[in-house]
Order: C-alpha cells, then structure tokens, then sequence
C-alpha cells in the first residue's frame, strides 16, 4: 500500500534514510554492460548535488553512498534551524536554488529585483521558509536537475527517476547508526570493491579523506557537531568492517567484538537488509509507539509484526 508522503514524514523533522532509484534501462553511473558506455562521471554529479543542498536546507547530512543506478542518504531534518534565519538568509538560499541563469544577458540586474521582489513578499517567504525544511523539496532539489542533465546527455526525453522516493523514519541511535553502517557497504554488497574503505562516493570514503581533522563521527556538511552517538571515525570504520564479515561468513564472528547492542539484535533487527524496506526502524517500543502515533495496529519488521 502506497502511504502519502506527509503520513511517513513528521512536520517536526527527525532522521530519515531516503532512496531513490533510475527508472529505465539506461544506468545512473557505471558501466552499462549492453552499451559499454561509461557514466561514472555522474557519480560525482549527485555525490556533490548532495553536499550542496545539505548546506542550503535545514539538513544534517549523516551518510550516503551513489550507486550504479540509486543512491541512499541518511539524513536529519532540522525545522528548528530555519526559525533562526533571518528574511534575507532565507531569500540568499532560496536563490542559490534556483539562481537566474548566468548567461543571460541581464542576469545580474535580473537576479537584483527578483531579491528584491521576495524580500518584499511576506507569504511568500513563508512559503519559502517550509521549504527549506522540507525533505521532499530537498529531493526534489537533487534528482530534477540531474534528470535534466542525464537525459541532455543521453539525447532523449521521458522519466529518470522512480515517481517516488522511499524514505525511512529512524527513530532511535541504534537504528541510525545501524542504516549509516548498511548504506556505507552497498559497494561492497555490490561487489565493487571487498572493503567498504576503499569505496569511492560514499560517505566512509569522505570522512576518511579528511580525518585528520575530524576524530570524532560527525555530521557531513555541519563539521563542528557530532553524531548523536559518542564514535571516533576508528571505532565506526571498525565496526562497518566487523558488519561486513558477519554477514560474509554468515555471522560466524566473535561474540567479543560484537556491537554494543548485541550481535543478533544487530543484525537481525536494527541492521536493514536489502529488499526489506520498512517505514521505520528503532527499538521494539519506539516501533510499538510511532505505530500508535500514524493510526496503525503494527509495523512490520524482518522478524515480526509489531501489534500493541
């Protein structure tokens, strides 16, 4: 059953693992094994599309990671944030979204009057102000323009993307940690590369890239304020690469190096698994609640169905 969006997105925000997925035959990135034509190039497109929005919406950018023809993002939706900027943020924002084209003959004094125009428009920068919180703008922000680009590219015209996006409630640090560990392997599940460290466009591979002046696990585009949970990018790569080998060896690892949580509850409940999509994941309760709270009797897990 199809759910609308606002019935999976709270208004006051929370932390959300979003997907979306190419449409037609021809491939987001990689190599199209029909054609032989290469599109790892689009990679960095949406790798730095991502980086860019995180930095204009009310965003934490907690994980992501491009594939061949999707991508994931685990993310957190502030609405707090936007209250604290003021009109004129709010406008500078709004128009490095959507700016006046560069090579317009008169784009400067264009882009001058139309500032001018919001500034002056009250409604409308309340408008505005929502959708900077929004994570269905925030998407839309990402996958339109590459859609445009891909079919310039590719010389034809029709749909690009899936008509939705999946979007996933996390409600509990488990359950973020959890889905940033998943979305961090997809390479490796994919079979591109053996360890997720050595995968490009994802967000492990980010954060390594600059660790040496990042120690603590922290959100992407906000780099002063840590993760909700207390990890060093050591203890979380550690714990990324502990993942993948109990699930390679069909969890035949050490009890000793299992997560806090626990090596079945680990596995078996917090940790997504690929093809099981549930619209939400946390603790036994947080599920039994956030049931409760959308006017429904359960949510379904991997295990069970949740009824209260």
């Amino acid at each position: 059953m199809t759910y609308p969006r606002s019935h999976l997105v709270d208004s006051d925000g929370g932390v959300y693992h979003v997907c979306s997925r190419c449409v037609r035959r021809a491939w987001l990135c990689g190599t199209d094994k029909l054609s032989g034509y290469n599109f790892d190039h689009r990679r960095r497109w949406l790798e730095d599309r991502i980086l860019e929005l995180a930095e204009i919406f009310a965003i934490d950018l907690y994980g992501y990671a491009v594939m061949s023809n999707h991508y994931h993002i685990v993310l957190k939706v502030d609405p707090s944030r936007v209250l604290q900027w003021s009109d004129g943020e709010i406008v500078d924002r709004w128009t490095a979204l959507c700016p006046v084209r560069a090579t317009h003959p008169n784009a400067d004094q264009l882009s001058a009057a139309r500032r001018t125009a919001l500034m002056q428009d009250a409604d409308r920068l309340v408008e505005i102000r929502e959708r900077l919180t929004s994570l269905s703008w925030f998407m839309r922000f990402i996958n339109e323009p590459l859609a445009r680009r891909a079919n310039k590219e590719d010389e034809c015209k029709g749909r690009f993307w899936e008509g939705r996006f999946k979007s996933q409630r996390l409600l509990d640090e488990n359950a973020i940690l959890a889905t940033m560990v998943y979305v961090d392997l997809n390479p490796v599940r994919a079979g591109i590369v053996k360890d997720a460290v050595d995968a490009q466009h994802t967000s492990l591979r980010r954060r390594l890239a600059s660790s040496k002046v990042r120690t603590r696990l922290t959100t992407l585009n906000q780099s002063h304020e840590a993760l909700p949970f207390d990890h060093s990018l050591d203890s979380y790569t550690e714990l990324v690469r502990w993942t993948n080998e109990a699930q390679r060896t069909h969890h035949q690892v050490p009890d000793s190096q299992a997560p806090p949580q626990g090596k079945e509850l680990w596995l078996h409940h917090y940790l997504p698994q690929p093809g099981h999509w549930q619209r939400a994941n946390g603790s036994f309760q947080l599920l039994r609640g956030y049931a409760n709270s959308i006017g429904q009797r359960w949510i379904k897990t991997r295990s069970m169905q949740l009824q209260h």
